[in-house]
């Protein structure tokens, strides 16, 4: 009969024994890993221990960063609005809109009114001075497209005979001489409605405006500009 007891004794033992050793293992916090064994069976000697990662979270944030990534200064105004985009400065709204009336107004200023009949003498648009080498000459029917039609002579030779106006620009590259060079632009009709209107563009080969001209002509007559070399 002792021994029976004894027996069941050490059986009981021997689980709880068993049940501590599991739950230490499970709480250790590495693992090692047994090398594999080679062509011959050996093992080698030398095992990693991994270590478990553990995700403390945020750290405290210090200045301006948090985990080395910057964040919004919090002495910076909360009111602002975050804007991808850098601020622009405006000007007084009333400033701005005077100084593109008065230029929309001295654009109109220069065009003709086409109510009235074109003019019947030859219309003498300006003079102006460039050292550029060349010049692009560009032309359109600033009102209505009505089949406005011109030629246009440089130095007194034809060198566009019949240029059709439309909406958009139209043009011609020139070569300057120096000193003197004259373009004559004549109105061949005056298309549906009268008179024969256009806007005349002369840039420079870097693209500057060097001259914004407008005429309303009647048919046959000439509206003149000067281009001088220097």
């Amino acid at each position: 009969m002792k021994n029976l007891v004894l027996t069941y004794c050490l059986i009981i033992f021997s689980g709880l024994f068993a049940l501590h050793a599991q739950i230490t293992d499970s709480n250790n916090s590495s693992l090692s890993i047994p090398a594999e064994s080679n062509s011959k069976g050996e093992n080698n000697s030398t095992s990693f221990d991994i270590n478990p990662i553990y995700n403390s979270g945020l750290t405290k944030p210090k200045s301006n960063t948090v985990n080395g990534m910057s964040v919004p200064n919090s002495s910076s105004n909360s009111n602002s609005e975050f804007s991808m985009f850098e601020k622009e400065e405006y000007g007084d709204p009333g400033e701005i809109y005077e100084r593109r009336m008065a230029k929309v107004s001295k654009e109109l200023e220069k065009r003709p009114d086409e109510s009235v009949s074109g003019k019947t003498t030859d219309q003498y648009l300006g003079d102006f001075k460039t050292k550029s080498r060349s010049v692009t000459v560009a032309y359109r029917d600033y009102g209505g497209v009505d089949g406005d039609r011109i030629r246009v002579f440089v130095e007194g030779d034809v060198v566009k005979s019949n240029v059709l106006l439309g909406g958009t620009f139209s043009s011609f590259k020139l070569d300057l001489v120096t000193g003197f060079n004259k373009i004559d632009f004549k109105a061949l009709n005056q298309g549906e409605v009268g008179p024969n209107t256009a806007e005349l563009l002369v840039l420079d080969e870097d693209g500057n405006i060097l001259a914004s001209e407008y005429w309303a002509l009647a048919t046959g007559v000439k509206a003149t500009i000067i281009l001088v070399k220097e």
